[in-house]
């Protein structure tokens, strides 16, 4: 299943999203590698690309949720520690290169999609909340 970036995913950070968007770029070219003709270092490789810009990504985007003092920043944060945890069991443990390509479209169905719909905008909603409420304080009484 190729991934496409859409502006459905988008949490209007430009730079959260350019990282959304490479991590979708990421997790289809390991989906695009041929398991008859690349070999497990090319998947490997590509795999721990993915695992260490994921990382990079999660940090970024955490600093941003405690910068706007999102509420379910810590919430969050275990999410992001368990899909770190799950990589980290993944590279440990399969052997196999269809094995290894099937754990990359689950990462990606799971582990990115689903938790930017679900979770990431949730990032976005408060941000406009607060700007609205930032907005309406500083509006002239009439």
């Amino acid at each position: 299943m190729i991934l496409e970036w859409s502006e459905r995913f988008s949490l209007h950070h430009e730079k959260l999203d350019a990282q959304h968007q490479e991590l979708f770029a990421l997790a289809n070219a390991a989906q695009n590698l041929d398991p008859k003709t690349s070999s497990k270092i090319e998947l490997s490789k590509l795999f721990k690309e993915f695992y260490t810009y994921m990382a990079k990504h999660f940090k970024e985007e955490e600093a941003y949720m405690q910068s706007i003092h999102y509420p379910l920043y810590i919430q969050h944060h275990k999410m992001h520690q368990s899909i770190i945890e799950g990589m980290n069991q993944i590279l440990q443990e399969e052997k196999s290169m269809e094995g290894l390509q099937e754990k990359m479209k689950f990462i990606a169905q799971k582990w990115l999609v689903e938790h930017i719909l679900e979770n990431d905008l949730k990032i976005e909603k408060w941000r406009k909340s607060i700007t609205v409420s930032d907005e309406d304080l500083h509006a002239p009484l009439s």
